[in-house]
């Protein structure tokens, strides 16, 4: 992933995303109500943080060679990227303040309070955004004198600010314009982005993009630590269903449950067996990845429990309503989630028999699945201080393998290098 590319995706899809943000609240995120809430804000986030990218980029077209371009471009520069940063603070407090309170009356409360903090209303909420858009009509109208940019490209900008501005001026129902707007920057940015992904795409010198021995080197590398890491904010209260970290925690897990999965992939793309033992690796990856899906499946489940809810008290009933379901309770909660480990092992098993990973490896991953046993079958206080020990030797099992692959190949002695 290069700078190009990354710059093209968020030419193309910063606009998207605030459309997304607007269509989630407009279906029921007004006034707190989830999902739509909390996903329209993380859209708004994701956008926020290509709008800097953008800012960036347009940037770096410039190229203005006289003192006072140098300056203007600077400038805009620097103040386009405080105004994405007032933006993201603001979607950043919106979900902070909707996780922290369980009805519309605190979340008012709580939001009015962070409002009253000093500069807070005018740097976050009222100039921070406003300076955004006014540079990117400034760096537009800057490129296309330059001849840097289209005059269309500049008035299309120019319109989508102007119309997301009209807000202010008057009542528009469903918030239309900043529908209106998303979609006239977006047909301004895409020609842009489309020719930075093509460039991308054609430049021999670019960023290797992500290609599987990457990504399964860093799931080997990160599948623990997404355990570990939700382990850890169920501990900051998310197993009495405190927000955020109930939310984290799970969000966390399901990372890492992809992780793992590919992590599984990998290992089985090891064994390279024939006959018998290439079956068994198949039946070993089959269980593993059905056990994994089954592990997603109960993260997601949890996660709409709890945006479906307000009271721990409806979450409590919610989610018996969800086990009574006949096979939930044994799939997403019993040993349909377990046998992820089963494949796991057998695959690990198998690689030890074929000499393709270390005794040392066998021994760890032997080591992780009775801890593992041990955390689930035992109970009482210090059942919890088996999960750190279970995790680290698990990662020290699978982050030497994740490493060897994220090692870039040693070119031979005789190779030619450009």
């Amino acid at each position: 992933m290069n700078w190009k590319r990354i710059a093209g995706l968020s030419f193309v899809t910063a606009p998207l995303l605030v459309l997304a943000g607007w269509a989630l609240m407009r279906l029921g995120g007004t006034g707190g109500q989830e999902p739509g809430w909390t996903l329209a804000h993380i859209a708004w986030v994701l956008n926020n943080v290509m709008y800097a990218i953008v800012c960036v980029e347009l940037y770096r077209r410039a190229k203005d060679t006289t003192s006072g371009g140098r300056i203007l471009a600077t400038g805009s520069l620097i103040v386009g990227v405080i105004g994405a940063g007032c933006l993201l603070i603001q979607m950043v407090i919106d979900l902070v303040v909707g996780f922290s309170t369980d009805n519309r009356t605190d979340m008012r409360a709580l939001s009015g309070q962070i409002h009253d903090l000093p500069g807070v209303q005018l740097a976050i909420y009222d100039v921070g955004p406003v300076l955004l858009f006014l540079v990117l009509i400034v760096q537009a109208i800057h490129l296309a004198a330059q001849g840097k940019g289209t005059t269309r490209f500049a008035t299309l900008v120019t319109v989508a600010v102007l119309v997301n501005g009209a807000e202010l001026l008057v009542e528009i129902p469903l918030r239309l314009a900043q529908a209106g707007s998303a979609l006239i920057l977006w047909l301004a940015l895409l020609p842009v982005g489309r020719e930075l992904l093509r460039r991308s795409s054609s430049d021999p010198t670019r960023t290797a993009t992500m290609t599987w021995p990457t990504l399964a080197g860093w799931a080997l590398i990160l599948a623990p630590v997404g355990q570990l890491g939700g382990w850890t904010f169920m501990r900051f209260g998310g197993n009495e269903g405190v927000e955020p970290w109930t939310t984290i925690a799970h969000s966390v897990w399901l990372i890492g449950f992809v992780l793992l999965g590919i992590a599984c992939v990998e290992l089985f793309r090891r064994v390279r067996s024939r006959g018998t033992g290439q079956i068994l690796a198949r039946v070993s990856l089959a269980v593993a990845l059905i056990s994994v899906t089954a592990s997603i499946a109960e993260m997601l489940v949890d996660l709409y429990v709890g945006f479906a809810t307000d009271t721990r008290a409806q979450l409590k009933v919610l989610d018996q309503q969800i086990r009574s379901i006949p096979g939930a309770e044994q799939i997403l909660y019993g040993f349909g989630t377990q046998l992820v480990y089963l494949g796991f092992l057998a695959l690990i098993i198998q690689l030890a028999a074929l000499k393709r990973i270390s005794t040392t490896t066998l021994t760890l991953v032997l080591a992780t699945l009775v801890l593992f046993i041990c955390y689930e079958v035992l109970d009482g206080p210090g059942r919890q201080a088996l999960m750190p020990f279970a995790v680290l030797c698990m990662w020290l099992a699978l982050a030497p393998l994740g490493w060897r692959l994220l090692k870039p190949a040693t070119p031979a002695a005789d190779a030619i290098t450009p």
